[in-house]
């Protein structure tokens, strides 16, 4: 008997022994079951829609949801290590979360087609403030994407890149990272900034990937922009404003972009309000998680 045959047979056994009571034996075999990885998933699946009995079909979720965790944690930790500076990536990766069968190929595409539509109006011999303008006129008045309201901002739906760019709508934190994915593939350098209850972008004089670590970021500023407000570019004595309005003592930190690997940081924690909001606990424990990557 071949490998492929013995292990075809131990899979059958243990897929048999998936609807034992014995919860020791079930950890056993969930255990063993997700050490196949990803690709034991269509067979669960099919396994599932044969299954007539509903606690089966939960522990048959809960092991695919078991290795699609993992297999996100361990992507996570191969972006931090060697790809952090890609905002799109760990985007992606955030929305894989929620979205483990995510069509990637179509949303670049989709995300492709925004970029070249800005693109073709924009004119890189234009100042800073001239290039926000051309990005919002195409971003917002012609593409038609737009901020929720304040009221739905830990509103799960529209937390998520993909659903962002599928109903042009987006709550501060995922319209704002489309926003910034968008300028950076742009040849703009825009990064977020991390508000108390907010967030928001700022343009740079240089991208931070260029600059160092330890490098002074205050005098790298040249304005702030709300993507949730359709772009609208305000000042640091604006940003100090909204700080004294939310009763926030302001701090050096309010006022600096932050690399992208932190705005993907923030995201995270973020989803984890959005989650804990929708009374989701073990999602919210997972997404603990991934932040204890960073």
């Amino acid at each position: 008997m071949t490998e492929a045959q013995n292990n075809d047979r131990e899979l059958q056994a243990l897929l048999q022994l998936l609807d034992d009571p014995d919860q020791e034996i079930f950890s056993h075999v969930s255990g063993k079951l997700a050490s196949y990885g990803p690709e034991i998933i269509p067979k669960l699946e099919t396994y599932w829609e044969e299954a007539l009995d509903l606690i089966l079909q939960e522990r048959i979720e809960h092991i695919i949801r078991h290795i699609q965790y993992h297999g996100l944690e361990r992507d996570f930790k191969n972006w931090l290590e060697n790809d952090a500076d890609s905002l799109y990536k760990g985007a992606l990766l955030v929305a894989r979360f929620q979205y483990a069968d995510i069509d990637e190929v179509k949303l670049r595409g989709e995300i492709d087609y925004i970029r070249r539509a800005i693109w073709l109006e924009m004119n890189y011999n234009l100042t800073p403030f001239e290039q926000i303008n051309v990005f919002n006129h195409v971003f917002y008045s012609l593409m038609g994407f737009t901020g929720k309201t304040a009221e739905t901002q830990l509103s799960l739906p529209g937390y998520f890149i993909n659903q962002v760019v599928e109903s042009k709508k987006g709550n501060a934190i995922s319209l704002g990272i489309l926003y910034t994915i968008l300028a950076q593939e742009l040849d703009m350098p825009v990064y977020g900034v991390n508000l108390p209850r907010h967030f928001v972008a700022c343009y740079t004089k240089d991208f931070l990937e260029t600059l160092d670590e330890d490098e002074d970021l205050r005098d790298q500023i040249i304005c702030y922009i709300n993507p949730l407000n359709r772009g609208t570019i305000f000042t640091r004595n604006e940003v100090t404003l909204y700080l004294k309005k939310i009763q926030e003592d302001p701090t050096p930190v309010h006022y600096l972009p932050i690399r992208n690997k932190e705005t993907i940081k923030l995201y995270l924690q973020n989803l984890k309000l959005g989650y804990e909001a929708d009374g989701n606990p073990e999602k919210s424990k997972e997404l603990d998680g991934l932040i204890g990557l960073f």
